[in-house]
């Protein structure tokens, strides 16, 4: 049997089997705010003063999910698409720091026309 060594095509944000939520701007808010230190007018003018910057698509919100992490449960915003580092939200776990202890999932999408 002949293997295939090409890896799978990564798909969009979109994909059906992620159910990773779009969320307006006051949802995407009020989940980050509830457990960072960050007020929803905070948040607005850390996101608006990114979109000049990078001119992203939209932001994606990470989530800490190791158990064993003083991370857990941790929650980071990253801008993706424009000249942001990340063309495409991440559709597996990853690590900021590079270290297994603070593996990572995408919980929420914002859309950067959703800012308003």
């Amino acid at each position: 049997m002949k293997r295939d060594n090409n890896p799978p095509k990564r798909s969009s944000c979109a994909c059906p089997t992620m159910n990773i939520p779009e969320l307006s701007f006051t949802e995407f808010a009020a989940k980050y705010c509830e457990r960072q230190l960050y007020t929803p007018l905070e948040l607005k003018a850390r996101l608006e003063s990114q979109r000049n910057v990078y001119k992203p698509v939209g932001w994606f919100m990470l989530e800490c999910t190791m158990l064993d992490s003083s991370h857990l449960g941790e929650l980071t915003i990253l801008p993706y698409g424009g000249t942001a580092k990340f063309q495409e939200v991440p559709l597996t776990p990853i690590s900021l720091r590079g270290l297994a202890s603070d593996m990572s999932i995408v919980t929420a999408i914002l859309k950067a026309d959703a800012l308003a």
